[in-house]
């Protein structure tokens, strides 16, 4: 390896004896530091780059590439970073991965445009947090046709506002496209990516999850990724999404986490792009549709099979224009172990009659699947529902105000559980508890807050023959009961060995 440093005033001067060498390769412009490579030379690789040239060249860097992990560019990764680039040698490359990676200050990248990416393998986070970048034209002619891994290429590349000079990117071997555009709030147009084959790609996690101006994902109706298996926060976030109709044809077969795919996607109003989906072999759907506010059906759902899904908590967190669950009557929930706050939220819920149906026998958590459906008058949906083996109710109907009376869980079997914290926590409009008389609670621990601010029960007299005696906790289980006779509270307690 040589080092040559040209000093400022000896910009001009000429290097007609070192073009002349058969080995080098200069392209000569503003040259302030020049590092080239001898071929077959045997030396490691060395920079000048002291703190001196730094801190009087900071804005202007010339970049050596090679095949090595480059040197300069880890220590371009300062405060003000660098906003130029000059390539010097341009010799064929196999990976690119991090190579400007917290560049933020960098705007001026039309040289790359000669880069030889022939047989680069790995864009892994190239541009990542390139947040000064706002063109990426010169991307257009770039070969990445052996490019495997595509993960947060563009991440946090924040001005980036279409992709259009992307359109002709041939990504058939690309298998890794996660986090490719994650956290570009700006990006409001993918249509460039219309005709790119995807079809070995496996992983898509979060491949648009933050593009917050994204309104439309047009040009994704004829990906083929029916390689895909991850499909966690594909478009997470994406707060302006009207509609997901282009995913219609879409072949998911293969898929098995959707989880958070469709999380926060505020203004969706509905699913009929998922109508066709093939979900059979997924097994977490947990905070797909979380804070999807806008969704007020989900009838594009009645054809899903989710036999092997084990985790749907948090699956419609949030969706408070949800007023039924139509779509959801005929679902295979048989293998579902979680379904913790998989409603909470859903304030415009009136009744869950479309749920009666649903076998959870398996499940152990139902902790806070109600939570705060304000609306909700009954609960008569639940009747037939096995919940042997369950053994966390916390919270399930925490603020169901409007619910009367439990009808629906006269003959619910908790055997099993261990809590019940906060399980009817203000449900105000609740009369009496005549429907919980015959619950074997033997086993439970936490009973804390359970009917608190039950401000309209008056009766408690069904549960004078619950077997509490392994219970640790009872704080506050029914503080806040202003229609409650204390009398009757007195007698409770006194009946049950209780302290609260």
């Amino acid at each position: 390896m040589h080092k040559l440093l040209v000093k400022e005033k000896e910009k001009r001067l000429s290097w007609d004896k070192y073009f002349n060498h058969p080995f080098f390769k200069i392209k000569y412009k503003n040259i302030i530091n020049l590092i080239y490579e001898k071929n077959n030379s045997d030396e490691e690789e060395e920079t000048i780059f002291g703190k001196d040239f730094v801190k009087n060249n900071k804005n202007n860097i010339e970049i050596f590439v090679n095949n090595k992990k480059n040197k300069l560019i880890e220590k371009c990764k300062l405060k003000n970073g660098i906003n130029n680039i000059q390539i010097i040698i341009n010799t064929k490359l196999n990976n690119l991965e991090d190579m400007f990676k917290g560049c933020r200050n960098l705007k001026n990248v039309e040289e790359l445009k000669y880069l030889d990416t022939t047989e680069v393998n790995n864009f892994s986070y190239m541009f990542y947090e390139c947040s000064s970048i706002s063109n990426i034209d010169f991307l257009e002619n770039w070969n990445v046709s052996k490019g495997v891994n595509f993960a947060g290429m563009f991440s946090r590349c924040s001005l980036l506002s279409n992709l259009n000079a992307l359109e002709n990117w041939n990504v058939s071997n690309g298998i890794n496209f996660g986090f490719m555009f994650w956290e570009c709030p700006s990006l409001s147009n993918i249509s460039g990516l219309e005709n790119w084959n995807v079809s070995k790609g496996n992983n898509f996690a979060n491949m648009f999850d933050g593009c917050k101006s994204l309104s439309n994902i047009n040009g994704l109706e004829n990906w083929n990724i029916s390689n895909g298996n991850n499909f966690v926060n594909m478009f997470s976030r994406c707060l302006s999404l009207l509609n997901i109709d282009s995913l219609e044809n879409w072949k998911v077969s293969n898929g098995t986490d959707f989880s958070r795919m469709f999380y926060r996607c505020l203004s969706l109003s509905n699913l009929n792009g998922l109508k066709k989906w093939n979900v059979s072999k997924g097994t977490d759907f947990s905070y797909m549709f979380y804070e999807c506010t806008s969704l007020s059906n989900i009838n594009a759902l009645e054809n899903w099979n989710v036999s092997k899904g084990t985790d749907f908590s948090y699956m419609f967190w949030g969706c408070s224009s949800l007023s039924n669950l139509n779509g959801l009557e005929n679902w295979n929930v048989s293998n579902a172990i979680v379904f913790s706050n998989i409603f909470e939220g859903c304030s415009s819920l009136t009744d869950i009659n479309e749920l009666k149906n649903w076998n959870v026998s398996k499940a152990h958590n139902f902790s806070s699947m109600f939570y705060k459906c304000s609306s909700l008058s009954n609960v008569n949906g639940l009747a037939n529902w096995d919940v042997s083996n369950g053994e966390n109710f916390a919270a399930v109907f925490y603020k169901c105000s409007s619910l009367s009376n439990l009808n629906g869980l006269k003959n619910w079997n908790v055997s099993k559980a261990k809590s019940f914290s906060g399980m009817f926590f203000g449900c105000s409009s609740l009369l009496n508890l005549n429907e919980l008389e015959k619950w074997k609670v033997s086993k439970a621990k936490i009973f804390s807050l359970m009917f608190f601010q039950c401000s309209s029960l008056s009766n408690i007299n069904a549960l004078e023959n619950w077997n509490v005696s392994k219970g640790e906790d009872f704080s506050n289980m029914f503080d806040e009961c202003s229609s409650l006779p204390l009398s009757d509270l007195t007698n409770l307690i006194n009946k049950l060995n209780i302290e609260l």
